[in-house]
């Protein structure tokens, strides 16, 4: 294709050797040019001068490019223009120039004067990029560090390699190992890039077609990843503990392991959840710098600590324990299992009590002097009410025998030790799959309604609805036709009411 406009690149300049005749023109002009990088094309300017034309008949400069008339022709507004610019498409291209005139006694345009004529060859070359993939930086082309390379095509095929680099706050290396490694890739500009070699120093042969292609160095950005932890170490990839805060480099789009170290305060265990910012996994899959900051879930230390279980032959099993120093664990639930025959029961919830009762009688059984009847286990699990959490399952072993005649009487005994000091309710485990436990405690006696809605308002379940005695209570719920989610359960009782939330993770 052909135009007509201002002159953009001009490169060797060639003279007419013609010489000055009657009736003649010289010409300058390019013969070989190169179109810049992100063009389609390139003018060239060519200049004439014109000598003895007075006395002609409409003398005319007529411009062809490979055989198609580009100017004006005889017939149509004849001129001789001092310069004329031809729009030029890559390749090589035959440029012809003919001083024409019109026969002055017929003043026929078809039956033309030529007065000279001009025959030539235009290479047009052509640029292409060689750049990195983040766009700046330095990278070699040809021997030289370019910052991006500009290569025209008339090299036929350039020598290319990968600098690593520091650039806009990373450092780029070219990656050989893990995944995401690095390679360079073709990238014409009409799209569907292609990779064609994976070392980092290579050679690239230019084609005809490659007008705005640029060469890509597929350099991968090392991300630092700050990790921070409360417990004072944190571990890489399930081994090495490195001191907090700890800098892991990563290169992008490759994985990395990393937890945190459990750590102990004022009765409570704080154990490692997950990072702030990558929720429900440990493994961190970057794609720029991160600071990640360790969430911890906290529970009572095992109350088997401080709880012990055990009765005289014939008496009662007492349960004692001391209370957590943290004055948020302020709930305790004792469970008890029973091995029967040989056969060991499920574990079975016995009762909650509140801060400072610190014992538990179980009239059902009595204390015997060896293994001849029952094998009885006994856990005090200690709920720490900022978190909703319990200490971990340790129970006491005791020999006994069932002794169901002292059930009412003891139970009853017992109820004044037992009553909370204030409404509260809470569910365990949380979160949960598929069913949880909820907690209630009624200072006094009254109508309760405990329900679970969905996020929407809508109305799952009613759970409790009717008047209970005041102390602790527990109900079940289960959420297996239910799907994943946040869930809200709440209580009324009395001028006392409360909403919380539950997650649903199957």
């Amino acid at each position: 294709m052909f135009r007509s406009k201002v002159v953009l690149v001009l490169a060797v300049v060639l003279l007419s050797t013609h010489g000055i005749f009657s009736q003649s023109f010289t010409y300058s002009g390019p013969t070989n040019v190169t179109i810049p990088y992100e063009n389609s094309n390139v003018n060239g300017t060519y200049y004439f001068s014109y000598h003895n034309l007075s006395g002609l008949c409409y003398p005319c400069m007529v411009v062809s490019v490979d055989n198609q008339v580009i100017s004006n022709s005889l017939c149509d507004n004849p001129s001789t223009p001092s310069n004329f610019t031809i729009g030029f498409t890559p390749g090589s291209h035959t440029i012809k120039f003919k001083l024409l005139s019109i026969n002055c006694q017929t003043l026929n345009c078809y039956n033309a004067v030529i007065h000279q004529e001009e025959e030539f060859s235009v290479t047009c070359n052509f640029q292409i990029s060689v750049e990195n993939i983040f766009g700046g930086g330095s990278i070699y082309a040809n021997g030289n560090s370019s910052s991006p390379a500009r290569i025209t095509s008339s090299v036929g095929s350039v020598s290319i390699g990968a600098i690593e680099q520091s650039y806009s706050g990373y450092n780029w290396i070219w990656n050989s190992s893990g995944v995401y490694n690095s390679e360079w890739r073709r990238e014409p500009s009409q799209g569907g890039g292609t990779s064609f070699d994976n070392s980092q120093n290579t050679s690239y042969s230019i084609q005809s077609y490659d007008i705005n292609t640029a060469v890509v160095a597929g350099l991968r950005k090392v991300c630092n990843l700050t990790f921070t932890s409360a417990g004072g170490t944190v571990y890489i990839n399930g081994s090495g503990s490195h001191s907090s805060p700890y800098i892991a480099q990563v290169v992008e789009q490759n994985s990395i392991t990393a937890s945190g170290e459990w750590y102990y305060i004022n009765g409570i265990e704080y154990t490692f959840s997950h990072w702030n910012n990558n929720p429900g996994s440990n493994t961190i899959t970057p794609s720029a710098h991160g600071t990640y900051t360790a969430v911890y879930t906290g529970k009572p230390t095992n109350n088997g600590e401080y709880a012990s279980a055990g009765a005289g032959v014939g008496d009662p099993i007492e349960v004692t324990w001391t209370d957590n120093p943290n004055t948020a664990v302020n709930q305790f639930e004792i469970w008890r299992k029973v091995k029967h025959n040989g056969v060991t029961g499920s574990p079975v919830l016995l009762a909650t009590v509140g801060r400072g009762v610190q014992s538990y009688t179980d009239y059902e059984y009595v204390g015997t002097d060896g293994y001849t009847n029952d094998l009885l286990w006994y856990d005090v699990r200690a709920y720490y009410s900022t978190e909703g959490t319990y200490s971990d399952p340790d129970y006491q072993a005791v020999y006994g025998r069932l002794e169901a005649s002292k059930v009412e009487e003891g139970q009853v005994a017992s109820i004044s030790n037992e009553l909370p000091a204030e409404y509260s309710i809470s569910n365990y485990p949380n979160p949960f799959n598929p069913t949880t436990t909820i907690s209630y405690r009624l200072p006094e006696s009254g109508f309760v309604t405990v329900k679970v809605y969905d996020l929407l308002g809508k109305e799952i379940s009613t759970l409790v609805n009717g008047n209970k005695n005041a102390g602790y209570h527990n109900v079940s719920f289960d959420a297996g036709r239910l799907t994943n989610g946040i869930y809200i359960y709440t209580i009324n009782a009395g001028k006392y009411s409360k909403s919380k939330k539950m997650i649903l993770m199957k």
